[in-house]
């Protein structure tokens, strides 16, 4: 789950080091362009893990998952005791 997560966002940060490195190079050169491509690429071919395709798969689901189940459980314990 955590890896799901650590993908995506290594994926946005080489993004952001592709528009920082274009910086260095001058305008119109060809290191320049390829750095662009490169950002364009990743930005359009984001990875997504999801689910069979109905929702996706990041740590914010872990924590909701968990968050439910607790809650119910807290409920079936409450009506165990009656």
């Amino acid at each position: 789950m955590f890896s799901c997560d650590w993908a995506v966002k290594e994926a946005e940060k080489l993004v952001t080091t592709c528009y920082k490195y274009q910086a260095y190079f001058p305008t119109f050169s060809e290191e320049k362009q390829e750095l662009l491509n490169l950002a364009n690429q990743i930005i359009n071919n984001k990875p997504a893990f999801t689910a069979a395709g109905f929702f996706e798969v990041n740590c914010r689901t872990l924590f909701a998952l968990f968050g439910t189940t607790t809650t119910y459980f807290i409920v079936i314990i409450q009506f165990n005791q009656m």
